[in-house]
Order: C-alpha cells, then structure tokens, then sequence
C-alpha cells in the first residue's frame, strides 16, 4: 500500500496483512455504503487465517467480543484486513482486526474503519474440539513459487464455494477479474482517477486454486504512455493449513487507460 505519512504509525506492517479486497456494486446497502454485513464477513475470514496458521487445522467461531465501525467503506476502496493472534487458550484463539481503507486517488487518503476482536475453536476433520499446540506458527512454508519482492501485495483473497466450477477447482473467471483487479490498483494510482482495462497482453494459469487458498496478487506497473498504464501482476495460493505450502497459480500483464468522470480517455498526470 501507498506510504501515508500521517497513518505510517498507526498501520500494522504487511507482516499481518490478512486480506487486502475492493468491495464491488453489489456489495452497497441501500443507502450507498457497503453494507456493514460484508464488513463483518471480511473481518470473520480475516481473525480465522493467524488462528488456523497457529492451530494448524480448521477453526470455528465462537464469539464476537467487540466490533466498531469507525468509518464508511465505498465501492472502490482498497481495504486492508489486519490480524494479529491477542491471546491462546487450550483450544481457542483469540484475534484483534483492524481495518483500514484507502480512498480518493486524486488526493490519496488512508482511513481506520473498523477494529474487531474474535474468538475461535480449532477443531479437527470431525468438527470436534482440539487442543490448540504449543509450537506457534510455522517458522517456513514449502512451496514452489516464491512471492516477488519487486513488486506490491495489492490484493489478498479467499475464495469460497460459490467461486467454484463444475470441476470444484475455483473458476478461471474468478481468478480473471481479481487479476484485473489487481492490476487497475497501481493504474488507478499513477493516474489519479479512474482507468479501463483496455488490453489483456498475456495470461497464464500455472495451477488451479481452490476453496480456502489464500490467494495473493502482486502487481507492477512496467510501461507508462501518454494516457497508458501496463501493469505486470503474479498470483499465488498459500494452501493447506496442516503442512503449509506456496504455489506460483497464474501470471498476466495488462494495459489500463486514464479515463474522467464522462468516461473519456485523458493524459497521465506528470510523475
């Protein structure tokens, strides 16, 4: 994320970054916020992934112990979920969150939103209450794809049942516009305002994604034009909770333009 002075204190590191999404149209309430529910299913996701890292298996909720929201969200913000492990009983674990949202690319600002603390049971394959370990979290994760350091972590996701296709990997449509996604968050910041995805120059599935991945996108701007941005983005899918490993999933390189508030195409402010 963009480096605000004014919040470079108050922001957790990228070491407890959870989950970083854009929230879309269809997630507004009816006065033209986002809806507080969605926040609250973001924040829920968000407390599991330290607790399911530190039990080492899956994880229920079982209690709320305190939610504030502090500001709006809109449609279009890049919201940041972060999680730390406060305390750990004999099978549960405890989780602070605290939310935060960048908004307003002409002027770029960086809000605290919503702050929740959350309770969770490890339970095993049957759904049965276990004893949480005493080893902590893993100090290394195996895998095959080793996330880029040049480039930004601009969303982490976690796929669920509904992003599904009929061979039960996670469809490629998803993984498509998160890409897209992905990409427009360092466009929109060099432009300063909105941007159309014009190009899609490559796009590689290197492995499929399932339900409960933590998938993260690292993204780069490459070439800047006139009114162009092209935007470098890698993919990869933090899985199975119980022996942790890495995998490279998909890679794409794709052209944004500067657009105004008609929609119509305009210069790239000077860098």
């Amino acid at each position: 994320m963009v480096d605000f002075a004014a919040f470079k204190e108050e922001v957790p590191s990228d070491e407890h970054l959870a989950l970083r999404v854009m929230p879309l149209p269809a997630d507004l309430n009816p006065a033209g916020d986002v809806f507080g529910g969605w926040i609250m299913a973001m924040v829920d996701v968000a407390g599991a992934l330290p607790a399911i890292r530190r039990a080492g298996s899956r994880v229920v909720t079982v209690a709320v112990n305190s939610f504030v929201f502090k500001q709006p969200v809109s449609v279009g913000d890049i919201v940041s979920f972060y999680a730390m492990v406060s305390a750990v009983g004999k099978s549960s674990i405890t989780v602070d969150v605290h939310v935060f949202a960048e908004r307003n690319p002409a002027d770029p600002v960086v809000v605290k939103v919503t702050e929740a603390r959350l309770t969770y049971v490890a339970v095993d394959a049957g759904g049965n209450k276990r004893v949480v370990g005493e080893d902590g979290e893993r100090a290394a994760v195996a895998g095959c794809g080793q996330p880029p350091s040049d480039k930004e972590l601009v969303l982490r996701v976690v796929p669920f049942p509904a992003d599904v296709n009929p061979a039960g990997d996670v469809f490629g449509g998803w993984i498509m516009s998160m890409v897209d996604i992905a990409g427009a968050v360092p466009a929109i910041r060099q432009a300063r305002s909105r941007v159309a995805t014009v190009a899609v120059d490559s796009f590689v599935f290197k492995q499929p994604v399932s339900v409960g991945d933590v998938v993260s996108f690292y993204a780069e701007i490459v070439h800047v034009g006139t009114t162009s941005v092209t935007v470098d983005v890698e993919v990869f899918a933090r899985r199975n909770p119980e022996n942790p490993i890495v995998v490279k999933v998909t890679e794409a390189k794709l052209t944004y333009v500067a657009v105004d508030e008609f929609r119509a195409k305009h210069p790239l402010p000077a860098r």
